[in-house]
């Protein structure tokens, strides 16, 4: 059993999960286009992403541009995490995502130990980004 997050954008589903796949190296086995769908799609969105998936290490996002008309609500309470082994690695990844987003907690070393920091990026998606203790 493997959870996969699910994320939804307002159009920006390629420049986000193209973004991701840079930061953390990975592959993008499938993305398709609204153009494909077998339903009546404005022209305006079928160059849109219907459902694409970023495989990164043992991890799988999968994201879509919401069909048009349809909104994105705010994704308080939802929060993308990843712990890394190493904290030069963690440390550059938050950096990434933090470019043009918003840094909401420095990423530092925590009085238990590990190295934390709380970003949301660009796409408006918020992230941990952390390390284990013995890092």
């Amino acid at each position: 059993m493997k959870l996969a997050p699910y994320l939804y954008f307002e159009g920006t589903c390629e420049d986000a999960i193209d973004f991701y796949q840079s930061i953390f190296d990975g592959t993008i086995p499938s993305k398709n286009y609204y153009r494909v769908a077998p339903m009546d799609v404005p022209e305006s969105h079928k160059d849109k992403i219907l459902h694409c998936q970023l495989d990164f290490g043992n991890n799988t996002i999968m994201a879509c541009d919401a069909f048009p008309g349809q909104k994105i609500s705010d994704d308080s309470g939802i929060v993308l995490s990843i712990r890394f082994n190493n904290e030069a690695q963690a440390g550059e990844i938050f950096d990434q995502l933090g470019e043009d987003g918003t840094i909401n907690m420095p990423f530092e070393k925590q009085f238990w130990g590990a190295w934390l920091g709380q970003v949301r990026d660009k796409f408006g998606k918020s992230w941990i980004i952390s390390t284990s203790e013995s890092d």
